[in-house]
């Protein structure tokens, strides 16, 4: 009898010791806020957690590549912009240079000016990003993973933008357009003058075409990369709502159940000490 009496208090003194640790689990994950502290406590739940985690660290890169390439595509797509207003003033100019009322002096201005906007276009052919690689690449642009199957460039091939413009002459870059009204308004006789400043304005013409035609390309690039922004986003919020599901604490049923689990340890320990305080000779009668 003593025997039963001994192993009916270790089976209580057990079960009030996993109403503690029950309790302790319940306190740390009220205080930190996650109810997984070891993959022991919820093994489905911890391996998918470890999934997330690992789909997390993805999209913080890709969504890092996707901000440089943004960063990048911007840059590009400012420098077509200053392409097509240098354009604009090289047919303002070449338009005022071919008047015959124009003097010598004002087109030596004139000529001077469309130097440098000619020497502007070939400083934008060789610009560079912050991190010093080229903002139009002498190769095929490299392609920034935005997502385990998506490849997007952030920026053209520098022959796609500068070379390789049909002109009524031939094929050409578009330096030459510049370098023909240059050419053009630095004639002194009028009648030749205004017979190449009219070639050279269908050259700008031409000009102006394509540098809208390749903002229209990068605008479309940039469209990709804010679509692949977004998507990278979304999948980030679902993949944070889902491992906070999965491994934060509830809050109000995590008190309840300490609360529970408290009032149970008290109201075992209680009838424990009240059981233990009877004598050998209290069991004996």
């Amino acid at each position: 009898m003593i025997t039963a009496t001994r192993y009916r208090a270790q089976v209580e003194i057990n079960r009030q010791s996993q109403l503690g640790e029950e309790i302790a689990k319940a306190q740390a994950a009220i205080s930190t806020g996650k109810r997984i502290d070891k993959p022991s406590d919820d093994p489905i739940a911890a391996a998918r957690v470890a999934e997330i985690r690992r789909a997390q660290a993805d999209q913080t890169v890709w969504s890092r590549n996707i901000q440089t390439a943004k960063s990048v595509a911007a840059q590009v797509d400012t420098a077509m912009s200053t392409a097509y207003d240098i354009f604009n003033r090289a047919k303002e100019l070449t338009l005022a240079g071919a008047s015959e009322s124009v003097s010598s002096i004002d087109r030596q201005a004139m000529v001077q000016e469309l130097s440098s906007l000619r020497t502007q276009l070939s400083n934008l052919q060789i610009e560079t990003t912050p991190t010093g690689q080229d903002l139009f690449p002498v190769d095929a642009p490299l392609l920034v993973s935005t997502s385990a199957t998506q490849r997007l460039p952030a920026t053209t091939q520098r022959s796609t933008m500068f070379d390789g413009l049909s002109y009524t002459h031939g094929v050409a870059s578009l330096d030459w357009a510049i370098g023909s009204a240059i050419d053009a308004i630095s004639t002194d006789d009028v009648a030749t003058r205004r017979t190449l400043a009219d070639a050279s304005l269908t050259d700008i013409d031409t000009a102006i075409n394509h540098v809208t035609n390749q903002r229209a390309a990068q605008g479309v690039r940039m469209a990709q990369l804010d679509t692949a922004a977004d998507t990278v986003e979304a999948a980030a919020t679902q993949l944070s709502e889902e491992r906070s599901s999965l491994e934060d604490t509830d809050v109000a049923a995590t008190v309840m159940k300490l609360n529970a689990r408290t009032l149970s340890l008290q109201a075992a320990q209680m009838a424990f000490a009240k059981v233990n305080s009877n004598t050998l000779f209290d069991y004996l009668r």
